[in-house]
């Protein structure tokens, strides 16, 4: 196909920014793992012919959680009993299940928070095995359980993209980089660039491409002063509340003639919780040129969308009875009440010769430190 200048049948102009912004509360994204892992990918093509390109990641990950009583697999399998005050797991058990004891009324979630924010009440050994406790407990989350544990926190995330380009000049660059480590504003934990131009050199050539990125949090209470940096922002809120939210985005296009770029990436893994869960999804279609030769507009079809499902709690402070029948904070406890639910779904689509496509979606959601 000889470059040249083409009249104008249809042309159309998209040009949208579409921003979700969790202000008050909602995802705190979870640590990292103790081992982390990178996988980064380039893939650099200049073809005359066939091209394919397929990606696909699938991640799930969790944190905290342990169960509300004391009689329970993982509470049986926490390593150190032995060297804890109360000698053995049935030891514990047993003072736990008794109803005249102390804890009565403390959730177990947090029962190390009131050992250790009472520390005139217990010794250092009780402190000792409440830190340590706390500390093994919050890694307990089990992705193999079908229902949450109280204060777990759990996401899965996936991206995929498939690109077929037959009889025709392609010149096609693709980055993907998978990093399980914390991240901080401005990182990504998964992010993908595509850059694609093509030209058919024969009958029935066109480039098939699609795109789809995804991430799906969900979460009880959790104690807010656990996982804010901020010494100073528990103090408006001792509860991030539960919430389930999902977000889905991405694009198809199939075109003779044109130039494509994407990009996509999120973010949920982190140390504090007021860095926001994010997902970004941006990409457009523009004319085909080559220097001296001309340009050609896009010619054939390109569409984008998001879909978007967010329930949140309002849970920021929860109060349970504590011995002697004080009102002691023990935050992250209670059953959670939905107070918001929000659903949006977009899609934009062209057809024809294009000028120009572009689409940008952004999500974030996170706890904020209120004025």
């Amino acid at each position: 196909m000889k470059l040249s200048k083409i009249g104008v049948i249809t042309l159309l102009l998209f040009g949208i920014v579409i921003s979700f912004t969790g202000i008050v509360c909602g995802d705190p994204g979870v640590p990292a793992k103790s081992e982390t892992q990178v996988i980064s990918t380039e893939t650099i093509a200049d073809v005359v012919g066939t091209v394919m390109d397929t990606d696909a990641v699938t991640w799930s990950t969790t944190t905290g959680g342990i169960p509300i009583s004391g009689d329970d697999p993982i509470l049986a399998n926490y390593p150190f009993w032995a060297s804890s005050p109360f000698g053995s797991y049935q030891e514990f058990k047993d003072i736990w299940d008794h109803d005249s004891q102390i804890w009565t009324g403390v959730h177990l979630q947090d029962l190390w928070n009131y050992i250790i924010n009472n520390p005139d009440k217990y010794s250092d050994q009780y402190l000792v095995w409440a830190k340590n406790f706390k500390n093994w407990a919050q890694n307990q989350g089990d992705l193999n359980n079908r229902i949450l544990y109280d204060g777990e926190v759990r996401y899965s995330t996936s991206y995929d993209a498939n690109i077929v380009a037959q009889a025709g000049h392609t010149v096609f660059t693709k980055t993907l980089n998978v990093d399980t480590q914390n991240k901080v504003i401005g990182q990504s934990n998964i992010k993908a660039n595509t850059e694609a131009t093509y030209i058919a050199t024969g009958d029935g050539g066109h480039i098939l491409g699609s795109e789809n990125i995804m991430i799906d949090g969900a979460g009880n209470p959790t104690n807010a002063s656990d996982r804010m940096l901020c010494p100073f922002g528990a103090d408006q809120g001792n509860v991030i509340p539960a919430f389930c939210n999902i977000v889905q985005a991405g694009s198809k296009y199939d075109l003779t003639v044109g130039s494509v770029v994407t990009g996509a990436d999120d973010r949920f893994i982190g140390t504090d919780a007021t860095v926001p869960v994010i997902l970004n999804y941006a990409i457009a279609v523009k004319p085909y040129t080559v220097t001296g030769q001309g340009t050609s507009l896009a010619m054939g079809s390109t569409s984008a969308y998001v879909k978007a499902h967010i329930q949140e709690s309002r849970d920021f402070n929860i109060t349970l009875i504590a011995p002697g029948g004080e009102h002691s904070p023990v935050p992250g406890t209670g059953d959670p009440t939905k107070a918001e639910d929000l659903t949006y779904t977009e899609s934009s689509s062209a057809s024809g010769l294009i000028s120009s496509f572009s689409k940008t979606i952004a999500y974030q959601s996170g706890k904020a430190l209120l004025p």
